[in-house]
């Protein structure tokens, strides 16, 4: 019978190989691990897409960035729904030399707001409105919001393949507005919409160590920095090609 684990240790190994005849220390494993770049305690997780029409999508997403005419607007929208307005009970000791932040555990909950929200990839600018539900009724809300900041010209909208992207009301939309084309990602393939790396950077600097009285006071700082934002931030520099258009430059550019 085997060690009933599911993640092994460099100690672990060293108690249990001379059980089958492989007497070992500790260090010597170590050392033939750390020689064969083997690392039996950690793990990456990743996702796997079913979407049969993955690179495909994918392409028509990368082709918007890297191809699309300089004067068309490429405005990616998505929703943050769930931020929660978390206020300490008690004050943050603060840091001090060698020692971080100290958060009490306890905190208050004052209910949850969601940002429907867009950014434009060209300009690195980030812009929409703060709601307390998502859906359909709301992002059409949000594609008016865009087409009334930008009243000229081509555009193209990327987002993720949630229902309420998909809805009746958003084809109806789309068919009132020609000049304006929706492109989506493929199934768990939502991180090449440009949007959430904003998100994820308005997370960590906003609301992961935030305290907030209330609802309004968190919509108040998530304004205050998307306008911060707007004043400092630049476009990000999206680099990502797959590994297949190393060996075919021309797929970028492909029909």
């Amino acid at each position: 019978m085997g060690v009933p684990v599911t993640q092994w240790s460099a100690s672990l190994l060293a108690e249990h190989l001379p059980t089958v005849g492989v007497p070992v220390s500790e260090s010597s494993v170590r050392r033939i691990l750390r020689g064969a770049r083997l690392q039996p305690h950690r793990q990456k997780m990743w996702l796997h897409s079913q979407d049969e029409e993955f690179r495909d999508k994918r392409d028509e997403i990368l082709r918007l960035y890297y191809d699309s005419p300089p004067d068309e607007h490429i405005i990616c929208l998505d929703e943050k729904p769930g931020m929660q307005a978390l206020e300490r009970r008690y004050a943050d000791v603060p840091m001090t030399p060698g020692c971080p932040v100290k958060r009490e555990f306890e905190y208050i909950r004052h209910g949850t707001v969601a940002l429907m929200g867009a950014f434009d990839a060209r300009a690195g600018k980030a812009f929409g409105f703060l709601a307390d539900r998502t859906g359909g009724g709301p992002f059409v809300e949000l594609l008016d919001l865009v087409a009334t900041c930008y009243p000229t010209g081509k555009g193209h909208f990327v987002c993720d393949n949630q229902s309420s992207h998909d809805t009746d009301d958003v084809l109806d939309w789309l068919e009132a507005h020609p000049r304006w084309t929706l492109h989506f990602t493929p199934k768990h393939g939502s991180w090449l919409n440009q949007i959430e790396q904003f998100f994820s950077i308005l997370q960590r600097r906003v609301i992961a160590r935030g305290s907030f009285v209330s609802k309004q006071d968190l919509a108040d700082k998530i304004t205050r920095y998307i306008i911060w934002h707007n004043q400092h931030g630049k476009p990000f520099r999206w680099s990502y090609r797959p590994s297949s258009w190393d060996t075919n430059p021309a797929e970028l550019r492909a029909a």
